[in-house]
């Protein structure tokens, strides 16, 4: 074989083990319950419904929400981690609520007052329900705040994030809108 045909070969094989490589890096899946530090359960478990009161003093059922994915946070006003992610969670909604998405953001224990005066200073928009007594977040198993569980369409828990997360991220809605397709 002839030294050009030998440098051809090899440039040609370069070119289709790079596309190759690229072609792989460009379609990976991103595992985003790592990336967003999210916990998955260990075994499959069914969403428990709750009545709880909004912001209005409408009462709403989780199960009402049943076939959109369902982003349920447990928050408090008075909470600086909460406060770090309350924007990311209101870009979050603001970019997903016309698709099959809800945010049920429960507040832990405050009056509405509170409340309703914390949304208006920080310019919130996503919806915010109210557990006076705590039974709610003692249901769910609430040890520290924020909590959030993501429930799938299926109403499956598919993960649990404890601390506040970027929640307005690129990789949070696209995770989201991954779950929202399925």
């Amino acid at each position: 074989m002839s030294r050009t045909l030998k440098i051809l070969v090899v440039l040609i094989a370069m070119l289709v083990l790079s596309s190759f490589l690229f072609s792989v890096a460009l379609f990976a899946e991103v595992d985003y319950f790592k990336t967003l530090g999210i916990q998955k359960p260990s075994k499959e478990i069914e969403a428990v419904d709750f009545s709880v009161v909004s912001m209005d003093g409408q009462e709403v059922n989780l199960k009402d929400f049943k076939g959109k994915v369902i982003f349920l946070n447990f928050w408090a006003t008075w909470c600086g981690p909460c406060k770090m992610e309350v924007k990311d969670i209101d870009n979050m909604y603001k970019k997903l609520k016309n698709k099959d998405f809800a945010v049920l953001a429960v507040d832990v224990q405050e009056d509405s007052k509170k409340i309703k005066s914390f949304m208006k200073e920080q310019d919130l928009s996503f919806p915010v329900y109210i557990d006076k007594d705590g039974k709610i977040s003692y249901q769910y198993g609430v040890r520290g705040i924020p909590t959030t569980y993501i429930i799938g369409k299926d109403w499956k828990i598919v993960g649990r994030a404890v601390g506040p997360r970027p929640w307005g991220s690129e990789d949070s809605i696209k995770f989201m809108e991954n779950l929202i397709k399925k």
